[in-house]
């Protein structure tokens, strides 16, 4: 990617990012919807290679992108990712972001160590022409420190948490969020979980105010994880999804085009 390709990039996603902000995202005046918009970022977690299905198969047939968040020590191990499919997902406009080398809780470990999981798992990921700039918490675990001198540190713009909206008192994530070094996320599903449960986690973000729906999905499969859903069920959630898009209630978008912000080059540490 040209050093113009990529500072177009930025400067798309920064645009975006202001224009979800500031609840200018609209629909068509044909499809225009009354409520304020809600807007769903897809995610798989640890770079597991059955999620591929998302490009390869059946599961990219409404053009919706997602965030993949990668642990760049396990990447072309067996049962993960290769770099080539992360190149290709990428290319087909789905975001790559990190998750530490080695999915540890950087929460437990010393700063020198949290930040070298942190730092040098972008610096391997950008090495492969691509350009992390989002993170996920292992096991949603962290605190201040790990907030503000690892991640934020270390260069990327958002770290996401895998708690926070409750349908009780939390509906959403706000756009911007509350904290983008903490952001909310409803339950993981996982092999038990519904797609009307998923299709829930959506409409109660519609009925309450609208803002950001993060769904983090491990493995697409069947029952081969507790955390994994069936390539049927993707299916079927993601035409769910799409009718809600025709309607102007939901946006689908990476996690950095909700975001935004300037790209740091990643270092070590």
């Amino acid at each position: 990617m040209t050093r113009w390709n990529r500072a177009r990039g930025r400067r798309s996603r920064m645009v975006a990012a202001a224009a979800l902000a500031a609840g200018s995202l609209l629909a068509s005046p044909a499809t225009a919807h009354a409520a304020p918009l809600t807007v769903v970022t897809i995610q798989f977690d640890d770079g597991n290679a059955d999620t591929i299905q998302w490009i390869d198969g059946s599961l990219n047939t409404h053009g919706f992108n997602a965030t993949w968040y990668v642990n760049s020590g396990s990447i072309g191990t067996t049962g993960h990712l290769t770099w080539d499919q992360l190149g290709a997902l990428s290319q087909a406009g789905n975001e790559i972001g990190s998750h530490t080398i080695n999915h540890v809780d950087i929460k437990k470990l010393k700063l020198a160590d949290a930040r070298y999981q942190v730092c040098q798992d972008r610096v391997n990921i950008a090495s492969h022409g691509l350009q992390p700039e989002s993170f996920a918490y292992p096991f949603g675990d962290y605190n201040a420190t790990v907030e503000t001198q690892v991640v934020q540190y270390c260069g990327d713009n958002s770290a996401r948490t895998v708690t926070g909206v409750n349908d009780r008192r939390v509906f959403a994530e706000t756009i911007p969020p509350l904290n983008a070094f903490a952001t909310r996320t409803p339950p993981d599903p996982k092999q038990g979980t519904t797609v009307a449960t998923i299709e829930g986690y959506v409409t109660s973000a519609e009925q309450n105010g609208g803002g950001w729906v993060q769904l983090t999905f491990h493995h697409i499969c069947n029952s081969c994880d507790a955390y994994s859903i069936t390539a049927a069920n993707m299916q079927a959630l993601l035409d769910w999804l799409n009718t809600q898009v025709t309607t102007g209630a939901v946006a689908v978008k990476t996690t950095e085009q909700v975001i935004g912000g300037t790209y740091v080059t990643p270092f070590c540490c």
